[in-house]
């Protein structure tokens, strides 16, 4: 199982965490899902932010009523469609932001959809985005560490981190190490 996130929700991502920084997001994932070939993907194109969210610091809790609004909505769009939500997980003092899901996440997720959780911490030096061994995805952007970490549910109800493939991040970085270089 892959999930592959396109430039437009990378950055949805990055810009939803970083806007409410200190306080979590919360958003949803549309796309689609391939069932061709041998590795199942989940095609992430955009990382829609709730703007009604209630934030807080160790959580957030989406509004119902919206989210049924934009359901509805979508659903009048074919090819694209809900596949999953996002929020974040951020520092707290000296407390690092977790990458897991919390038993809170893990209460709302279904085998259907795929999660990403957005680790966001601040940035203690500057690190190349790259793959790391978990499938997650992290790196740095201007003062924030970010670790992108997507899960879904296997049939019996136990998470299962699913590895995360988003090109743009690696070639984001790597325009970037070549104009230093220049």
């Amino acid at each position: 199982m892959i999930a592959y996130i396109s430039q437009n929700a990378f950055w949805g991502l990055l810009i939803s965490a970083v806007e409410v920084y200190k306080r979590e997001c919360f958003g949803l994932l549309i796309g689609y899902r391939d069932r061709r070939g041998p590795d199942e993907m989940y095609i992430v194109e955009h990382a829609l932010p709730f703007q009604s969210a209630g934030r807080k610091h160790r959580g957030v809790v989406s509004n119902p009523r919206a989210h049924r609004r934009i359901e509805r909505f979508l659903r009048n769009i074919p090819q694209l469609s809900v596949i999953g939500d996002f929020h974040s997980h951020t520092m707290w003092g000296y407390s690092r932001a977790a990458s897991r899901p919390s038993d809170t996440d893990l209460e709302g997720m279904t085998k259907e959809n795929v999660y990403v959780i957005v680790s966001i911490n601040d940035r203690l030096r500057e690190v190349a985005w790259s793959y790391n061994d978990d499938g997650s995805l992290s790196g740095t952007t201007d003062d924030h560490y970010f670790r992108l970490t997507a899960y879904t549910m296997t049939a019996t109800g136990e998470p299962r981190r699913t590895t995360i493939l988003c090109p743009y991040a690696i070639g984001f970085d790597a325009r970037r190490v070549l104009r230093a270089i220049k």
